[in-house]
């Protein structure tokens, strides 16, 4: 039996989907959380079997293997699919849903990355943006805390804090923007080239309804046009070839239907509803 691979955020994931963990946290899933001071590795990827994944391969008859995690941004996703690549074969199929093309990570030594997307705000503290939720996903240890001769908090705060105070300004401005679209349209075109080395059969969806491609073009005409000059910026359509459906993910975000129960990610008939969707439109002559 062949295998269907997927990839992506925690809409691949299936978060929040009565399987898998969702807010508020339980009484034992708080105690833990307090405890270890940072989301264990089964609140951030473990798979829903009601995620479209799982649906789409019982409808395929297929083994499959969900490798999606919550928070994933371009360049999560992309190292999802490298470390999984060699378990990729011949027959199998992967398809990546690649994730929100703003969304912000930095890379943590206790985390593969960890999310930050738009959260920072200059009227707001990042005291305030990030705690106490996302400090969670980064895992210090309190010994490696104690060996700081400090608390938790105040160890990421030196860590965490100077990082994103010394790199916003590249980050957050045009130019930062336009690098960071500019470098993941790249990635994914890296992306679908050893996965196609692996199987021919490689599906690219997205979780936007905006297309990459303009986001960057947009992102292109915020520049200082000062910063043009003497060169020019090579059209990216000449170079951006990669087929990534837009259009499916209306599916799984169907304002019509209810969001999963005391959260906003989709519910179990959106993903319902999206697999049948990606069946209809790429293996309904299978």
């Amino acid at each position: 039996m062949s295998t269907l691979h997927t990839f992506g955020c925690s809409i691949t994931q299936g978060f929040a989907l009565p399987d898998v963990v969702a807010p508020p946290l339980t009484s034992e899933q708080q105690q833990e959380l307090d405890r270890d001071n940072h989301w264990s590795d089964e609140m951030l990827s473990t798979p829903s079997k009601h995620a479209w994944p799982q649906v789409l391969g019982d409808a395929l008859d297929m083994t499959v293997v969900n490798h999606a995690r919550r928070g994933s941004c371009f360049q999560q996703i992309a190292r999802q699919c490298a470390v999984a690549q060699q378990q990729v074969q011949p027959d199998d199929t992967v398809v990546v849903m690649w994730t929100y093309l703003g969304r912000v990570s930095m890379q943590w030594p206790a985390r593969t990355s960890v999310p930050l997307h738009h959260y920072v705000d200059a009227k707001k503290s990042l005291s305030t943006v990030l705690w106490p939720g996302f400090n969670k996903l980064f895992g210090l240890s309190a010994s490696t805390a104690s060996a700081r001769g400090s608390n938790i908090v105040s160890a990421v705060d030196d860590e965490l804090y100077k990082f994103i105070h010394d790199s916003t300004n590249t980050t957050f401005n045009p130019l930062g923007v336009y690098d960071r679209y500019h470098n993941s349209l790249l990635l994914q075109i890296m992306t679908d080239g050893f996965l196609r080395s692996r199987t021919k059969n490689v599906i690219h969806l997205s979780v936007e309804t905006d297309p990459y491609i303009e986001q960057l073009e947009r992102a292109a005409l915020d520049l200082d046009p000062t910063l043009q000059e003497p060169w020019e910026i090579p059209d990216p359509r000449t170079w951006y070839t990669i087929p990534v459906d837009h259009t499916s993910c209306e599916a799984i975000l169907d304002p019509s239907i209810p969001t999963a129960e005391n959260d906003m990610h989709p519910s179990v008939t959106h993903h319902k509803n999206f697999a049948n969707c990606v069946y209809k439109k790429y293996f309904n002559n299978r």
